[in-house]
């Protein structure tokens, strides 16, 4: 049971140190932190002394440049005081791995694919005519036949993208044709 836990989980980075009387600290990133984590997500977890993940919810965030260096510092809601925050130096931060699989999903569709060629079982279908915005994933409009198909961009029907050759790759097409 303990080792799924852990796979929900991943870290993100580390509190570093106090700033200020009120709970802020600085936050010194990962390699699996992505800059729009703390827009998208509100909700973080903490390792306690016992080692359990207990949740806290992430009040505010902000980004300072200074001589071409940028620093990030954060307030959780369990971090209320200065001693708080010295108590929380050098813990870890960590995300629901669903969360940043959401984020991953929403970057790959940031490029503009609109006019890329939409190929399935190695024939191209169509082109992308529009990313239809939506609460749980984009959806791709793709010219097909006389008129369009609507595609969601999940895993179950996108097989990745070749941004250098303008090409979405997709799977399972069958269910939605």
């Amino acid at each position: 049971m303990e080792n799924s836990v852990n796979n929900r989980f991943v870290e993100i980075g580390r509190i570093g140190k106090a700033r200020g009387l009120e709970g802020h600290a600085r936050f010194m990133p990962n390699e699996n932190f992505t800059a729009d984590l703390f827009d998208e997500a509100s909700l973080f977890y903490m390792k306690n002394r016992r080692g359990d993940f207990v949740p806290s919810r992430l009040e505010e965030f902000k980004a300072e440049s200074k001589r071409s260096r940028q620093s990030f510092f954060v307030k959780f809601d369990s971090i209320a005081s200065r001693r708080d925050a010295d108590d929380a130096m050098n813990r870890a931060v960590f995300a629901d791995r669903s969360d940043l699989e959401k984020i991953a999903e929403t970057e790959e569709t940031r490029h503009d694919i609109t006019g890329y060629h939409v190929h399935y079982e190695g024939k191209e279908i169509g082109t992308v005519l529009e990313v239809l915005d939506n609460p749980a994933h984009p959806i791709l409009e793709v010219s097909y036949k006389p008129g369009s198909l609507l595609i969601p961009f999940v895993d179950e029907f996108i097989a990745g993208t070749d941004h250098e050759k303008a090409v979405v790759n997709c799977r399972n097409l069958d269910q939605l044709i």
